[in-house]
């Protein structure tokens, strides 16, 4: 992955990904932030600050999670910026990096994977609106077996869905699947 060039962002960009320690889990979010980039560290910008609170709040702590959670994204590097924040990949990018996703998947096999945000969702469950999506749990193919997917929005603070009041109730029902996800552990 760090090699590859197919996205046409041109030289210097590079892929960013979790560690590999065993993880039980995997999250999924859209694309690696400049933060990310900087840090050679998926979620740790802004938006990452936000969703570890979010996790936090049923009783996880950043690191816990991260150690059983590989943590990756649909584009493996920073599509740059917009107008209104990160671009948004194009479907060519998505096309030429989804088959590392599917290696990182074989890989990992999960038994529970986390989407992050409206593109991530759409990778695992198909285009739906995320009021569909948040706060349930689906189970999936995931390479040849059947794997626990329980979506969240993107912590964005940009990110008009996540920021409405009335899908806070949503929010707050997936991370207690989240949690609920661990008793058997």
């Amino acid at each position: 992955m760090r090699r590859c060039q197919r996205c046409g962002l041109g030289p210097g960009v590079r892929a960013i990904f979790g560690r590999f320690d065993r993880p039980e889990w995997m999250m999924v979010g859209q694309a690696p932030g400049l933060r990310e980039i900087d840090l050679d560290r998926p979620f740790a910008g802004p938006a990452g600050k936000r969703l570890f609170g979010w996790l936090e709040s049923v009783g996880f702590s950043e690191d816990e999670f991260r150690s059983m959670c590989y943590v990756t994204a649909v584009m493996k590097c920073f599509p740059g910026k917009g107008q209104r924040g990160d671009l948004r990949p194009s479907r060519v990018q998505l096309k030429n990096c989804g088959r590392f996703l599917g290696q990182e998947l074989e890989l990992v096999k999960p038994s529970v994977v986390i989407p992050v945000g409206a593109l991530a969702i759409e990778r695992f469950l198909g285009k739906r609106r995320l009021e569909d999506a948040i706060g349930r749990r689906f189970v999936v193919e995931v390479p040849g077996r059947a794997t626990t997917v329980i979506p969240l929005p993107h912590p964005s603070g940009a990110s008009a869905w996540t920021n409405a009041p009335a899908n806070h109730r949503l929010i707050r029902r997936a991370l207690r699947l989240i949690r609920s996800a661990t008793s058997g552990r």
